[in-house]
């Protein structure tokens, strides 16, 4: 009887712990009424029972005609309740930028999640995101540009590098103009067209693009800065064509046009301009001419000619056939270098150094999961055998999870000073092993 009893108390705990699973819920906002070019954030929050072990790997995906801005590394904590059960939870946020009108499908992409199913045990559940559509549209206005640039505000200015004044031929004069578009992506803003009449020669230069953004990754604004140079090369008056850039405004609901007026100029002769073709030469007497075979005349070019395009189509195949592997090198290079374990722990550090909680709690899972693989959080403090860190810790998860309104002395850089102390500690360790263990080879 107690076997049977035994039994069915164990299948109990196991039914009860597969329903405790981690929960992904995610939302767009806004979720309608999204026009072409407005950003559109995609709001994930991965919960898990009890608490997690390490730092959720929220994925990386592409969406064909949209540009998808991924989460900048700054994850907000929270908790909640769920069929009773207490769930701690982590949320992650993604900007998404549509660039033609249709619908769009978020990929089902999966989570990893690693948790305490039954603490101190980790448990890593892979949990796929859900299914969201939304819709992009043009207004109608809009429909026959040939670009769409949505914002709140935009300022169009210009600067010239000397005034239009005493202009004579040979002078150059260069323009500057910049576009400031307000929430809106640099990259977005389309390039301007510096035309010129018949005498003036227009060298237009790569323009400058800058992107101001908050703590948070979001856009204040966007701004392209471009450059042309003007050459005189005739002299009489002329006139440079306005320059326009169309724009939608999202509070006004309308197309607006922002234009830079038409300038007016003379330029003088200029007696001491050189031009810069050199004058025709005397024709020289011509020789007579003599028959020679085109393979004897040539036969040194043609025979370089052809080793070099061998020996440059080989060179091309080789790299054509290495160029993934060389990009996987370098992303994987970079990958190795963005989640190593000095990098997590500097910017554990500057966390602590600004007293975040928040932050610190996912940093302090990222580095302890590359410092201790495969060690929980509790299991990775009784190794630590610090009775202060472990204090520290159990403060800084109680000021984040706790459900009671007490204050708790959480201290960052009272907790960043401890932490050094034992980074230090475990890389001596470490360095003593191998030491002994050269020392002592099986």
């Amino acid at each position: 009887m107690k076997r049977v009893l035994l039994t069915i108390f164990a299948a109990f705990i196991t039914l009860a712990a597969a329903a405790q699973s981690p929960i992904v819920q995610a939302r767009l906002e806004p979720s309608h009424d999204i026009l072409v070019g407005q950003p559109i954030r995609m709001v994930v929050t991965v919960y898990v029972p009890n608490y997690f072990t390490g730092s959720p790997d929220f994925p990386e995906f592409e969406i064909e005609n949209a540009i998808v801005v991924l989460p900048q590394d700054r994850p907000t904590n929270s908790n909640t309740q769920i069929g009773g059960v207490r769930y701690a939870g982590i949320t992650e946020t993604y900007v998404i930028y549509p660039q033609q009108a249709g619908y769009f499908h978020i990929p089902r992409e999966q989570v990893a999640v690693p948790y305490a199913l039954a603490p101190p045990k980790s448990t890593i559940a892979h949990v796929p995101l859900p299914t969201l559509v939304f819709h992009a549209d043009l207004p109608a206005a809009a429909r026959d540009l040939d670009y769409f640039l949505p914002t709140t505000a935009l300022t169009m200015q210009q600067k010239w590098s000397s005034p239009m004044k005493n202009l004579r031929v040979g002078g150059t004069i260069e323009r500057t103009v910049t576009v400031t578009a307000t929430k809106m992506q640099s990259m977005l803003i389309p390039p301007l067209q510096f035309d010129a009449p018949n005498g003036i020669r227009v060298y237009p230069e790569e323009p400058i693009v800058h992107d101001q953004k908050t703590d948070r990754g979001d856009f204040v604004y966007g701004r392209r800065a471009q450059t042309a140079k003007y050459v005189v090369q005739k002299e009489g008056d002329y006139t440079l064509p306005p320059i326009e850039l169309k724009w939608w405004n999202l509070s006004a609901h309308r197309l607006v046009t922002a234009t830079l007026p038409a300038v007016h100029f003379t330029a003088a002769a200029n007696t001491d301009y050189v031009t810069e073709l050199p004058p025709e030469s005397e024709p020289a007497p011509i020789a007579p001419i003599r028959h020679r075979s085109l393979w004897k005349q040539y036969r040194s070019r043609i025979l370089i000619t052809a080793l070099s395009g061998i020996a440059g189509t080989v060179l091309l195949m080789m790299i054509w056939r290495n160029l993934p592997r060389i990009r996987r090198g370098l992303r994987a290079r970079r990958e190795r270098r963005q989640h190593s374990e000095t990098t997590y722990f500097r910017n554990l550090q500057r966390a602590c150094a600004r007293n975040n909680a928040s932050e610190s709690y996912v940093w302090l899972l990222k580095w302890l999961a590359v410092t201790y693989p495969g060690v929980s959080l509790q299991q990775a403090l009784k190794r630590a055998d610090n009775p202060a860190l472990t204090s520290n810790t159990n403060d800084l998860g109680e000021s984040l999870f706790a459900q009671s309104n007490r204050d708790y002395s959480w201290n960052g850089k009272r907790f960043a000073a401890l932490l050094r102390e034992q980074r230090k500690h475990h890389r001596t360790h470490l360095s003593k092993h191998e030491y002994l263990g050269d020392l002592n080879p099986e």
